[in-house]
């Protein structure tokens, strides 16, 4: 199907493709488990200087024009849920503007916020202040991860501060598992790789480790999604990255292991115990069709690593055990593996009962905390003289989790934001976990500062919503 975009002064009509196919596993997954509770993510940027309203709505036009999710609407056919294309001028993506003042509970409202299904599968947020503003964009998971939801986002920003971008209208791609190359491999190969898979993943969930004492799993029937912001300054980022290549390890290993020690000084006394961290690890890097951070779509994997912790645990050693895991599960491509287990065929309505069974199964997985890291986002200055003073992002947790940290770097500054359902684990809790974590990632960036200097004198940027932040 191709429709004909609406004629501008800058984008001139041209046939654009549209995205007709049903949803694959990994989107099938997100889009069962959004009926149960939301599954929205969000990226924002804050912003110094001016934007325009007008070259806004236009900058949003055209990224629209390029990304076929963004004129895509969820439909059920034949028991499966699938993408169906509409025409741009049906389903404009536009501007909701807003004022500046308590932006950051207004965006961690949207994670709470469904979409029905009709197109645009995204919101555009537009929180004004004077000489500053804040920029969100709003998704339906089953559309994008969180490195496409930054590029597109930073995309909107560049055309919006006045930079004049080429329209590269992007083709419709393949869900991951239809990309996967151990497709390539033949049948008989294919089977046997996932077969040795499940096997390990079984033996895996026989262990099932406690993430957290008396954390209840299960869905409830209410959830109240609360963040907690850290803003890393720059000089303690690269100070923390310079001990992580010291170590052999990655930032991601960093943090998952001042995840995973925060979690587990909330046990009380010092003991040997397994402990779980679940990664969403972004695969365009091991997929076919040549897919960048510019290709919209859902090429994440949740992938679930085991570690088992002595009494006395090593920071850099649970942090390389972290990296080497990851790194095994990506490189054999096994990673694409994780949501193969789900079948379009069921007997079960494409409906929220599919979706407990779903869950269900999910929460039968080792017990684990979720990060999710982004890694490095190239923002530069406007062309009209703007900043992107920070970029970060906020996912929903699942319900087995109890926490999850979102990470993205921007400007050389770190931005991670700690996630809870404040129905589950109460306020005091998730502070004491957020500051443990920080103080565990402040000696390992410590080594790598100006001794004559502590840490907390490089600056701390606190914020905070609904509680008291994390202090650096």
């Amino acid at each position: 199907m191709s429709t004909l975009s609406p004629p501008t002064r800058r984008h001139p009509a041209q046939a654009l493709a549209g995205m007709n196919r049903p949803l694959g596993p990994t989107e099938a997954i997100y889009y069962l488990l959004d009926q149960l509770y939301c599954l929205n993510f969000v990226v924002f940027a804050e912003i110094s200087g001016r934007l325009d309203a007008g070259e806004l709505g236009r900058a949003l036009q055209a990224v629209q024009l390029e990304q076929p999710l963004l004129r895509t609407q969820l439909t059920v056919a034949r028991g499966r849920a699938c993408f169906k294309a509409v025409a741009p001028e049906q389903a404009a993506l536009t501007a909701q503007v807003r004022p500046l003042r308590g932006w950051r509970a207004a965006v961690a409202a949207e994670l709470d916020a469904p979409f029905d299904g009709a197109a645009p599968l995204a919101r555009f947020l537009w929180f004004q202040g004077r000489g500053k503003s804040v920029a969100a964009m709003v998704f339906h998971h089953t559309i994008a991860d969180g490195k496409s939801g930054a590029s597109l986002l930073v995309e909107v920003l560049r055309r919006a501060g006045g930079e004049d971008l080429p329209l590269r209208p992007r083709p419709p791609h393949q869900s991951a598992q239809d990309l996967d190359l151990i497709r390539s491999r033949g049948v008989v190969e294919g089977s046997l790789q996932k077969l040795k898979y499940w096997l390990g993943q079984g033996q895996t969930a026989l262990k099932f480790p406690r993430q957290l004492p008396g954390y209840d799993m299960r869905l409830g029937d209410q959830r109240s999604i609360k963040v907690i912001p850290v803003s890393i300054p720059k000089a303690s980022t690269q100070a923390l990255l310079a001990s992580c290549r010291a170590h052999g390890t990655t930032v991601h290993g960093a943090l998952g292991a001042a995840q995973l020690l925060a979690l587990n000084r909330e046990f009380g006394p010092a003991q040997a115990r397994p402990l779980g961290l679940t990664s969403l690890a972004d695969l365009r890097g091991v997929l076919g069709g040549s897919l960048s951070a510019n290709d919209m779509g859902l090429y994440i994997a949740t992938i679930t690593t085991v570690h088992g912790l002595p009494a006395k645990p090593d920071f850099w050693q649970l942090a390389a055990d972290i990296r080497g895991q990851l790194q095994q599960v990506l490189t054999t491509g096994d990673a694409n593996l994780v949501h193969s287990a789900y079948r379009e065929e069921s007997v079960l309505p494409m409906g929220r009962s599919r979706a407990r069974l779903i869950q269900s199964a999910a929460a039968l997985a080792p017990a684990s905390s979720m990060l999710t890291n982004i890694g490095r986002v190239d923002a530069p200055d406007l062309q009209n003289g703007a900043r992107i003073q920070s970029l970060a992002f906020l996912v929903s947790p699942p319900p087995q989790h109890p926490i999850c940290v979102t990470a993205a770097s921007q400007g050389g500054n770190l931005h991670l934001n700690l996630l809870y359902d404040q129905v589950k684990l109460d306020d005091a809790q998730a502070q004491r976990i957020t500051d443990t974590l920080l103080e565990f990632l402040k000696a390992a960036a410590s080594s790598q500062l100006d001794s004559s200097r502590r840490p907390q004198d490089e600056g701390t940027e606190q914020v905070s919503v609904g509680s008291q932040g994390g202090r650096w």
